[in-house]
């Protein structure tokens, strides 16, 4: 449908909210024009009867290239925290054609008002009458057009529009004609040149801008006025987003004391890799260029660009096409939606012959929050092997091994690998029998980051690993690093030294080490919390005396595992995860079979190794980013508890991982660099 008027529409207020606000605690409001969301806004503040919009900080306000119906709505939220955010109501309804020039309101109570201003395109000229010259006179009359131009943006190579979610073997975005991300979804690939394919440092795409003549002409020093704009990043204003990692996730939104105070724009981390970020498109000069606008030739009806993308996954941008000229034109310019980068992985699935199938379908759907699209190929059969390894000491050597012969991707930039095997490796033949039950008293040893809590108990256990502690109502489990066993005037003793519970909540993004992701580590004993040499009270916060179950080494073994690659004398993350489907917690040992919950359990696992496959640590000790808050985040697992603000633990955490990330976690996966990651070597 042809473009009828170029229409500019700005929220103003929503009045008579006051009856909506009864008993909220946190109240934010969200705009919409035209499919666009504005905000959250600043919190309203209690009491309020209105809500005035133009004192956002970024305007809720947006041009449309008007063609018919403009939807325009406000809704009113409030934020309950943990519980999540509650929709209070709702005010919606759209601007019709002949989109009038004035201050518009929708609803009655609330009532929302809005401002409009039209411009309308004119009519393509026909016959015009001029007065006729009377036979013998001299005088004439002159007819001047004026000079209309339509500009609209008619391609975006590099720009890729999703697809319904995708099955194994089908990309979840595609390239498709005429798509300019209407929709503020398009994505573009970190990483990529303009046809998809990986090239490194490199993220880019290529406009092409029409022109129409409406009427008059094209004036002949007339270009084409490239812009372009960093909207808000509206991760953290979303309802399900938990407002704990907001400030987080976009800081600038939020105020010192962390309170938020409206959306706010140019939030961009990355840069282009070319400075100004504009490149010539052959045939299509360049006639200037600066950081945030640049100017290109028209030839014949149409002028090109290059833009060069930042560099940072999540970062997003809009671009805008106008006619430039020293000559008066009557201009009607076009712009993309919101643009946004994204990690782009094709992943490698194989599986041996009887292990079970991956539910690859279901994989990619958590990572989509961190801006990471994977697109995974269909399943390819390989021989059966029963177990990987021997015995638990050879698992990461054989797995590496494992790995080198069948990946068949391995030297490729941009690919991944999951393999669906059976086993790891035997069950050791002696199970992890419970052999001693009673009271212990804890105590410590060491100085600093030698540090460590012990207990003795009676007898002579030389065999033990793992123990459960009880104080109070808590039990929670450790595994144990050192036996002692001693003849004391009282009967034999057996020493038992506690292996900590470690926690990673301050990583970053680096480049893909093992020494990078686990740089900085919390240590969390019975009564104590170790930060390197730094030794406090807490802990899980038990009491000296103890009640304690003592347990030999059992029918333990992993349920997925991501081989590490040594480059230059360092460990580093790789993409490669193998699960190992005949684990007991998936296979039914009686038929044989999945368990019921299989599909759930192993998506998470594997979501979990392939965030490790973005240089990433485990157990951050946090939550996930969703509200209602009900679930911790994929990186954690049994028995650590959570950590709260301060690193302390938060008793009755432990057991709830679910299958998506916190809001640390997905905030670094985007910042995450995968061509330095020298265990990858993408070249």
């Amino acid at each position: 449908m042809a473009q009828t008027a170029a229409v500019t529409i700005t929220l103003q207020k929503v009045l008579g909210i006051d009856g909506w606000l009864a008993g909220a605690k946190r109240p934010y409001a969200l705009g919409f024009i035209a499919g666009r969301r504005f905000g959250r806004s600043k919190p309203i503040p209690a009491g309020a009867k209105e809500l005035d919009l133009t004192a956002e900080a970024t305007p809720w306000k947006l041009e449309v290239a008007a063609a018919g119906a403009i939807p325009v709505a406000v809704e009113l939220w409030d934020d309950q925290g943990d519980a999540g955010s509650k929709r209070l109501g709702a005010v919606t309804g759209s601007l019709s054609s002949p989109y009038p020039t004035k201050v518009h309101e929708l609803g009655g109570g609330p009532l929302l008002r809005f401002d409009v201003v039209t411009r309308e395109v004119p009519a393509a000229p026909g016959v015009a009458p001029v007065p006729r010259v009377a036979e013998g006179e001299k005088a004439r009359a002159t007819l001047r057009v004026p000079n209309t131009v339509l500009v609209s943006i008619t391609e975006v190579l590099g720009l890729h529009a999703p697809v319904s979610p995708g099955a194994p073997g089908v990309k979840r975005a595609e390239a498709r004609p005429g798509y300019t991300s209407q929709d503020d979804l398009g994505r573009v690939y970190v990483n990529s040149d303009l046809a998809g394919g990986w090239a490194k440092d490199k993220q880019l795409i290529q406009l092409t801008a029409k022109v129409k003549v409406q009427r008059g002409k094209l004036p002949a020093d007339a270009k084409i006025r490239w812009t372009v704009v960093e909207p808000d990043d509206p991760t953290n204003d979303d309802p399900g987003f938990h407002a704990a990692w907001g400030q987080y996730v976009d800081k600038k939104d939020y105020d010192a004391a962390g309170v938020h105070q409206g959306s706010r724009a140019g939030d961009n981390e990355g840069k282009p890799a070319k400075s100004p970020p504009w490149e010539a498109v052959s045939g299509f000069a360049l006639a200037s260029a600066a950081a945030a606008e640049a100017k290109t030739t028209i030839v014949g009806d149409e002028s090109k660009v290059v833009f060069h993308c930042p560099d940072t996954a999540g970062d997003n941008f809009i671009l805008r096409a106008d006619i430039d000229s020293a000559t008066q034109v009557e201009g009607f310019g076009a712009q993309t939606g919101i643009m946004t980068m994204w990690h782009r992985i094709r992943v490698e699935s194989i599986r041996m012959k009887s292990a079970f199938a991956l539910p690859m379908d279901e994989v990619p759907v958590p990572f989509e929050p961190c801006c990471v699209q994977l697109d995974c190929e269909p399943a390819r059969e390989v021989a059966d092997q029963p177990h990987m390894a021997p015995k638990d000491e050879d698992l990461e050597t054989e797995c590496v091994a494992y790995v080198d012969k069948v990946f068949t991707n391995k030297a490729k930039p941009g690919w991944f690998c999951v393999i669906s095997a059976m086993e790891p490796h035997p069950l050791p033949s002696k199970k992890g029998d419970k052999v001693f039950e009673g009271d212990a008293e804890l105590k410590g040893g060491g100085a600093g980051a030698g540090f460590s809590e012990y207990f003795e108990v009676p007898g002579t256990f030389p065999d033990v690993n793992f123990a459960e502690l009880t104080s109070g109502s808590d039990t929670v489990g450790f595994n144990l690093f050192s036996i002692q066993t001693e003849a004391k005037a009282s009967g034999p003793i057996t020493r038992c030294w506690i292996v900590e519970h470690d926690a990673q909540p301050e990583f970053t993004a680096g480049d893909g080490s093992i020494a990078h992701a686990y740089k900085v580590q919390y240590n969390y004993s019975p009564r104590h919390r170790k930060k390197g040499g730094a030794v406090t009270p807490g802990g899980y916060g038990m009491v000296a005396k103890v009640k304690v179950k003592l347990f030999n080494p059992g029918a333990f073994y992993t349920a997925g595992i991501s081989p590490t690659v040594t480059a230059k004398g360092k460990e580093y993350f790789a993409g490669r995860t193998i699960m190992f489907t005949h684990h007991q917690a998936y296979r039914d040992a009686t038929t044989g079979q999945p368990k019921p919950n299989y599909r759930e359990r192993i998506v998470g696992t594997i979501v979990h190794e392939l965030v490790h496959a973005f240089g990433m640590p485990h157990k951050c000790g946090y939550f996930d980013f969703r509200a209602p808050r009900d679930k911790t985040c994929c990186m954690n697992y049994r028995p650590n508890w959570m950590v709260d603000d301060k690193r302390n633990l938060i008793p009755g955490t432990s057991g709830k991982t679910g299958m998506d990330v916190c809001g640390r976690h997905l905030k670094e996966v985007r910042r995450v660099h995968l061509e330095d990651n020298k265990g990858l070597a993408w070249k």
